[in-house]
């Protein structure tokens, strides 16, 4: 077990997504590798930091990791990479090589790509959301496999994605990997999952709630919107 979460409350979302972006860029170096989430709600703070000239000296050298993707997503749907290449990588200028993205889900052979990437220099950081489920990037309930690897999502992490229950498989990081970083950063401003959050750090260590296993690392910081009872 590792120690005890830093929690930060904020109930101003500005103030909180502030907040996170410090953290975050806390002691980076260029050159240094990090996970980040897509999504609605990363997606302000990416264009915080592509509208900041002083963010650059940093954020045009650092290396990244992509976190998960869609294998055969619907039609219409954009890939996680494509996501992030628009909203971060591209206004960037970020390297091809330096992005980490995940380029086939589908080849048999990605994951050991990946692995690869991830074993050729430490994570000094990775930022996550937290899924409906208590999944974390696409590491469903009960699944403990090392490594990246395919999942099939579940229901209502489909239902959550698509708007409708869906067979769906996808390629995540595994939840090992995501502790191997130097620091976890666990972003979760939505009202609606804070109770969720409240049983992911209150309760017992269980794959049932992935989120859990964030608590063994020994530099969490959690980021989130005052409980239902104090709001």
């Amino acid at each position: 077990m590792g120690d005890a979460p830093r929690i930060i409350v904020e109930k101003d979302p500005e103030a909180l997504l502030l907040a996170v972006r410090a953290e975050l860029e806390r002691g980076l170096v260029p050159g240094e590798r990090i996970c980040l989430p897509t999504g609605r709600t990363p997606e302000p703070l990416y264009s915080r930091i592509v509208a900041d000239p002083d963010a650059r000296g940093l954020w045009c050298h650092l290396q990244f990791q992509q976190l998960d993707e869609y294998i055969d997503p619907p039609d219409g749907v954009e890939t996680f990479a494509a996501t992030l290449a628009r909203q971060l990588f591209d206004p960037l200028g970020i390297p091809q090589g330096a992005r980490g993205a995940i380029i086939s889900p589908e080849h048999p052979g990605e994951g050991a790509r990946l692995d690869a990437i991830h074993r050729s220099a430490p994570l000094a950081a990775c930022l996550l959301g937290l899924g409906g489920n208590g999944h974390i990037a696409f590491n469903e309930p009960g699944d403990t496999t090392p490594g990246y690897h395919r999942v099939r999502l579940a229901e209502e992490t489909t239902i959550d994605n698509f708007g409708a229950a869906r067979e769906q498989k996808a390629l995540t990081i595994g939840v090992d990997q995501i502790l191997s970083a130097r620091r976890v950063l666990l972003w979760v401003p939505q009202p609606g999952k804070q109770d969720l959050l409240d049983r992911v750090l209150e309760g017992t260590i269980d794959p049932a709630l992935p989120a859990t296993a964030l608590r063994r690392h020994p530099d969490l910081t959690v980021f989130r919107t005052p409980p239902a009872e104090s709001r």
